[in-house]
C-alpha cells in the first residue's frame, strides 16, 4: 500500500512539473445562444455556463479583455499561462438576457460579434441596439460579424471572382458602417460561420480590420496569425465540464510547411495533406493523429526525425468545406496540442464561374 502511495505522489509531482514547463497560451472561447434548447447545436444552458465561469475563477484563470488580448498578440512576447478570452457570436437576445448577468456577476470582460442586419430586424429573439449599447457601456467589446451573416467563404452560384469580391466587401463595409453609426465600430472581425479564404482575408485587411477570428479549433499564442485566430466552440457535446477543461488544457501545436498552403484548393483531391511539427520530440510516439472532416482519422505517415506528417489523398472531397486537424499528446504534461486549418473545394466546384 505504501509503495502505491509513493508511486502516486511521484506521478503527481511529475505531472505538476510538466504543467510548469508548458508554454503559455490563451484559450479563446466561442459561445452563441444561452438557454435556447430549440437550437441544441449552438446552445448552452445558463447553469452550465455559470459552472464554466466558476471553474475559471476557482482555478486561477485570467479573463482578458479584447484590448488586453490584442496587446498580448501584437507584442510578439510569450503568452502567460491560464488566460482566456470570451467571445459570443451573433445578435441573439439571450446574450443580453441570460449570459450578460452571469458575466457581470463574475466581472468578466467579453466580446459580442454582432451581425448588424439582425439588430435592425426587431425580431423576438434578436438583440436591440439599446441592449448592445448597455453591454458596451458596462465594458464589453462590440465587433463586426458581417451585415447579413452570409457564408462568405464560398461564392453564390454563378458569381465571378469579381462579383464575389464585391459582395464580400459590401457586406463587411455595410456592417462596419452600421456599427460606426452607433459609435461601436472597431477593427475586430469574426468571420460568419468561421468561413474565410485568401480573398476574404485580403478584403478584410483592406477594410482596416486588424484582428480576425475564425472557428478553427486551437489555442492562441505569439505564433498565431492575427488574420485567422482560432477559437474553441463551447456547444453541443462540449458542454460538460470535463470537455470544457480538456479544451482549456489543449495547447497550440506549432507547425510549418502546411500543404495545401492555400485555403481554396487548386485541385480536388489535393495531392496530399502535410505539415511539419516544429518540435516533434515534445510529443509522445504513437499519439500524433491527423483528421480530415469528411474522412475522419486518416492513416498518415509520421517521420519523427523530420517531424513531417503527411497523407496522400486519392479521393475527391465532396463537402464544400473541410478542416485538417492534427493532434499530438505532450510527453511531460500528458495534455494535447492541436492544429486546425480550413479548406474549401476549388472555386468552380462551389458554383463560381470564370470572368467573361
Amino acid at each position: 500500500m505504501r509503495s502505491l502511495v509513493i508511486t502516486a505522489l511521484l506521478f503527481l509531482c511529475a505531472a505538476a512539473d510538466g504543467e510548469e514547463k508548458r508554454p503559455g497560451y490563451t484559450t479563446v472561447l466561442l459561445y452563441h445562444r444561452f438557454d435556447e434548447s430549440a437550437y441544441p447545436s449552438t446552445n448552452i444552458s445558463v447553469d452550465k455556463f455559470r459552472q464554466q465561469m466558476q471553474h475559471l475563477r476557482e482555478n486561477g484563470y485570467r479573463v482578458l479583455s479584447m484590448e488586453a488580448f490584442r496587446a498580448l498578440l501584437i507584442s510578439g512576447e510569450s503568452f502567460p499561462q491560464k488566460t482566456v478570452l470570451i467571445t459570443i457570436d451573433d445578435a441573439h437576445r439571450s446574450i443580453y438576457e441570460r449570459a450578460f448577468p452571469v458575466l457581470k456577476e463574475f466581472n468578466y470582460p467579453f466580446t459580442v460579434f454582432a451581425d448588424a442586419k439582425r439588430l435592425y430586424s426587431k425580431a423576438t429573439g434578436a438583440l436591440t441596439w439599446a441592449m448592445l449599447e448597455e453591454m458596451r457601456t458596462w465594458g464589453a467589446t462590440i465587433a463586426n460579424h458581417s451585415y447579413d451573416h452570409p457564408r462568405i467563404g464560398r461564392p453564390l452560384k454563378g458569381q465571378t471572382r469579381e462579383a464575389y469580391a464585391a459582395w464580400i466587401r459590401e457586406d463587411l463595409r455595410k456592417a462596419q458602417q452600421a456599427l460606426a453609426d452607433h459609435d461601436m465600430a472597431s477593427d475586430v472581425l469574426a468571420y460568419p460561420y468561421g468561413e474565410y479564404n485568401e480573398m476574404v482575408v485580403e478584403i478584410a485587411r483592406n477594410l482596416g480590420f486588424a484582428l480576425m477570428f475564425a472557428q478553427d479549433e486551437g489555442a492562441v499564442d505569439e505564433r498565431t496569425d492575427p488574420k485567422r485566430i482560432s477559437r474553441f466552440a463551447i456547444v453541443g457535446s462540449n458542454l460538460d465540464i470535463d470537455r470544457f477543461v480538456f479544451k482549456l488544457n489543449t495547447a497550440p501545436l506549432h507547425v510549418a510547411d502546411v500543404e495545401p498552403n492555400a485555403v481554396e484548393l487548386e485541385r480536388n483531391p489535393p495531392d496530399e495533406f502535410a505539415l511539419r511539427l516544429l518540435d516533434p520530440t515534445r510529443y509522445r510516439p504513437g499519439v500524433v493523429n491527423m483528421f480530415v472532416s469528411e474522412m475522419g482519422r486518416v492513416e498518415a505517415t509520421f517521420d519523427r526525425g523530420t517531424g513531417v506528417f503527411s497523407y496522400r489523398c486519392s479521393t475527391a472531397l465532396t463537402r464544400p468545406m473541410n478542416r485538417l486537424i492534427v493532434t499530438a499528446r505532450e510527453r511531460e504534461s500528458g495534455h494535447f496540442s492541436k492544429f486546425s486549418r480550413l479548406y474549401f473545394r476549388p472555386f468552380h466546384e462551389l458554383g463560381g464561374r470564370d470572368s467573361k
